[in-house]
């Protein structure tokens, strides 16, 4: 959405030159109700000029320092021109500071229709009241920019505060250091060729409040620009309208509360290092530039639409106490120290962290990709990280991954990118019907607290590293895939008799699994079990004596014959595996049975061998037989 509105400035200058005026001569002294420092007394709805130019005699300065006894129509402050106001002062029409002039105010109340700097002038408020009835405005730059300061007071503006530079590159700025500065209606930049430039406004410290639009005007030739460094800055209004590349807000401290129903289109940038953004009603972000907050939150019963752009960065806390919705974009985390994020439902989430990482608090979901690029997601069992049906995971790294449980819904197979303490140690599922399974699953940098009660055909499990899954939602079983990557720090050294083992309760049970990957030095490897695990809730790597999954020994061989190295068994045996033993009973050979029947064999030592034929459909018993190698 664009706010267009139309601009009066343009016209306001048009009409500032003065024609005829009462001058101030400062002939006798400073005094402003003294007839004598006038070259004519002013009446009521006169125009009135202080410039050097006019000045004679003692050629002082002016200083209201009591209420004005006259109200000009205009007033003109110029030329280098110095004005004191330390009491009231009411002007119809205008009140004009150009050409270098400096009015500085410090107490009393200063009514005008108009209040405008331009060509390098200056109004300095440092205490008492300003109201603007209709237009308070900075115009083109002089030798230097001009300036609005306020140190402290109070400025109502009613109408417009804006911005306009027609006739070269300026750089006007309204500056705030201390006070309130209140704008019931927009705040405008307007530029026209051969104006250019930008138009500032700098919050030191203070509070600004702003009863409308922040807007670029259709076709301006200058740059909005905002700088919050400290203070607060607010916009009740229906828009914030950045329509340059090249417009922007910056904030460096101090607080910023978009506080209405209102659409922030930004094809800028914002770029916040410091202080805190705060959606206080309903707000939606819109436009092709970038957002990159600090810290940012969404009050209770406020509502955040992320519409685009497709990623918006956060450098602090994300705090959500309303609600925030995401459409098909994602948050990426951003920060260089560790950031809090509090319960949100995100479409995509990505973790870009140089610090701390991010550490959920509350449960969060993520319906799309979460990206794990730099930085540790921290979660916990009541800070739950959920991944939706449908979503997917980067693989994750050492030095990013989920330092926590995660939980994943759904039937695609899925790898977990989780870890512990700087170690990545992923598990995978797969083979799952029902999309609404869910596994929940965390890795753990010691052993599980029994490692010695071990089930028939396990020799031993792992002592240093575990994984917890749970399954919820259904009954579906899953293959489990468990990952290493340093096989040396896993305590893995042989492939061959490497299975998943899983706690019953009272034991550990393995099930025939298949490695790929490495198992000698610091190198990375996976082991998928064969069929679904039969328990879950505790995995780990254990090592097996070579008779796993055999449910049934005989004494006769299948029908089997040699067909140079390779045994041919006949049978239904297209979905079983076949594994070697030796006369130790150590696995020298696991391979799955082609779909002629055929079983390829290696150049082995001479001996007897025990032959393990295992169905992989589970539901047919496994056979031992002898074969003799010579």
């Amino acid at each position: 959405m664009r706010i267009r509105t139309t601009f009066s400035l343009a016209i306001l200058f048009a009409l500032a030159c003065p024609s005829t005026a009462q001058n101030w001569t400062g002939a006798i002294n400073s005094d402003w109700n003294n007839p004598g420092n006038w070259d004519q007394w002013p009446l009521d709805g006169e125009d009135i000029t202080i410039d050097p130019l006019a000045y004679s005699g003692a050629q002082t300065s002016p200083l209201i320092g009591s209420a004005s006894v006259f109200t000009p129509d205009r007033m003109y402050v110029q030329n280098g021109a110095l004005l004191a106001i330390a009491a009231n002062l009411s002007v119809d029409n205008r009140l004009i500071v150009s050409d270098g002039a400096e009015a500085t105010m410090t107490a009393g109340t200063l009514t005008t229709d108009r209040l405008i700097a331009e060509t390098g002038g200056q109004f300095t408020l440092n205490n008492g009241t300003v109201n603007t009835l209709s237009v308070l405005a900075l115009g083109d730059d002089g030798t230097a920019p001009s300036r609005i300061v306020q140190n402290g007071g109070t400025v109502n503006a009613t109408g417009e505060f804006g911005f306009d530079c027609e006739v070269g590159v300026s750089f006007p700025r309204y500056e705030m250091n201390g006070g309130s500065l209140n704008v019931n209606g927009d705040v405008l930049w307007f530029g026209a060729t051969p104006g250019g430039g930008r138009g500032r406004i700098v919050l030191n410290s203070g509070n600004v409040q702003v009863d409308g639009s922040l807007v670029n005007t259709t076709g301006s030739t200058v740059d909005l620009h905002v700088e919050i460094h400290g203070g607060t800055f607010t916009t009740n209004g229906p828009g914030i309208d950045m329509a340059h590349a090249s417009d922007s807000i910056v904030q460096t401290g101090g607080a910023f509360h978009v506080d209405d129903d209102m659409v922030f289109s930004n094809d800028g940038v914002f770029l916040a290092t410091g202080g805190a953004v705060s959606f206080d009603q309903q707000a939606e972000l819109r436009g092709t530039g970038s957002y990159r907050f600090q810290h940012i939150s969404i009050a209770p019963g406020a509502l955040l639409q992320h519409t685009d752009p497709a990623e918006i960065a956060v450098a602090g806390d994300w705090i959500n106490l309303g609600t925030f919705d995401p459409d098909v974009n994602t948050v990426a985390f951003v920060g260089s120290a560790l950031q809090t994020v509090s319960s949100t439902g995100f479409h995509g989430l990505r973790v870009d962290n140089t610090g701390g990482g991010a550490s959920l608090s509350g449960p969060s979901t993520v319906a799309g990709p979460l990206t794990l690029d730099n930085g540790l997601l921290h979660t916990g069992s009541n800070d739950l990280l959920t991944l939706l049906h449908g979503s997917s995971s980067t693989t994750g790294s050492a030095t990013s991954h989920v330092d926590g449980p995660m939980r994943k819904v759904g039937n695609d197979a899925f790898v977990f990118p989780v870890g512990k303490a700087g170690q990545w140690r992923r598990i995978g599922i797969s083979s799952i019907n029902d999309q609404d399974t869910e596994f929940t699953a965390e890795f753990f940098d010691s052993p599980y607290t029994n490692t010695t009660s071990i089930g028939p055909g396990l020799v031993s499990v792992n002592a240093i590293e575990h994984w917890s899954l749970a399954r919820a939602g259904t009954t579906d079983d899953a293959r489990v895939e468990l990952f290493w990557e340093d096989a040396a720090a896993s305590g893995i050294t042989d492939c061959a008799t490497l299975v998943v083992s899983a706690w019953d309760g009272t034991s550990w049970q393995g099930a025939l699994s298949t490695p790929s990957g490495s198992c000698t030095g610091n190198d990375p490897g996976a082991l998928i079990s064969n069929n679904a695990v039969e328990y879950y809730d505790v995995l780990t790597f254990g090592s097996n004596d070579g008779t796993i999954g055999v449910n049934e020994i005989v004494s006769t061989a299948p029908s089997i014959s040699f067909n140079g190295n390779a045994i041919q068994v006949r049978g239904n045996t297209a979905q079983a595996d076949l594994t070697l033993l030796d006369a130790s009973g150590k696995a020298v050979l696991s391979e799955p049975v082609t779909g002629d029947g055929s079983f390829s064999l290696p150049t082995l030592p001479s001996g007897w061998y025990s032959a393990v034929l295992a169905p992989r459909s589970g539901h047919l018993p496994a056979r031992t037989f002898i074969v003799v190698l010579w």
